[in-house]
């Protein structure tokens, strides 16, 4: 039976929710059943997580810097608090649950800062060194710098690799990491690439898309995708 994935949204200024295609069609791809998560249910979490094999915190906003104790840098962007709401409510029961977590760009940063982690607002101006391009002006779906990879992680039994090439869309990073965190990818600057949870069936986060770099055919990507619904319709079969 295929596994139903719960996926984070995001909503535009004129009140529609939106959500990327590529993540979409990644889960389909590779043989799983998408399930939007909208705003506003943070009173239905339990039921939401119970119903769903897996869940997919995806890219968007930047966190809220509240939910980590700081102050606005002039440097943030644009802020969701709602959707920073929601996902931290979801996050907190799939955890509870030992539900299969995949974080991707905003993913990474939400479950840091949820796990009890920081972030920078803004790297250009805040990191210690002067960071390469991650906000790359290629297409989304190309690759703009190399990560290193952890071989004693679960990305490295993945992927077979301890060098990938990654696409990149984002001026927010992992500063302080959370005590259950493990960071297991790195950029050439250091920056926070990937990071995994200690003790736990599945929580894998990445900084970069590869729901984007997955429709343009890369194997990396498709991997990553392959085995985060391998491992939910697992999870599927042993509840059902």
């Amino acid at each position: 039976m295929k596994p139903v994935i719960g996926i984070t949204m995001t909503t535009t200024r004129d009140g529609r929710y939106v959500i990327n295609e590529a993540y979409v069609e990644s889960v389909l791809d590779a043989g799983g059943i998408p399930y939007c998560i909208p705003f506003g249910v943070e009173g239905d979490v339990e039921k939401i997580i119970s119903i769903v094999d897996g869940l997919l915190l995806t890219g968007g906003v930047d966190v809220h810097p509240h939910f980590f104790s700081e102050d606005p840098h002039p440097k943030l962007g644009e802020v969701m608090i709602e959707r920073d709401k929601v996902e931290l409510y979801l996050l907190h029961e799939a955890v509870k649950r030992k539900l299969p977590i995949f974080g991707i760009c905003r993913g990474i940063q939400l479950l840091n800062v949820g796990l009890g982690g920081t972030l920078y607002q803004d790297i250009q101006s805040q990191y210690e060194k002067v960071p390469i391009q991650h906000s790359q002006l290629a297409r989304r779906a190309e690759a703009a710098h190399y990560v290193k990879i952890e071989k004693e992680s679960k990305l490295y039994l993945m992927l077979k690799k301890e060098k990938i090439s990654v696409n990149s869309f984002h001026h927010q990073a992992i500063k302080d990491v959370a005590e259950t965190l493990t960071v297991v990818a790195k950029s050439s600057d250091g920056i926070v690439e990937a990071v995994e949870m200690k003790d736990y069936p599945f929580g894998v986060a990445v900084q970069w898309h590869p729901e984007e770099m997955a429709q343009g055919g890369d194997p990396n990507s498709l991997t990553l995708f392959k085995e985060f619904i391998e491992v939910c319709t697992k999870k599927n079969s042993l509840v059902n």
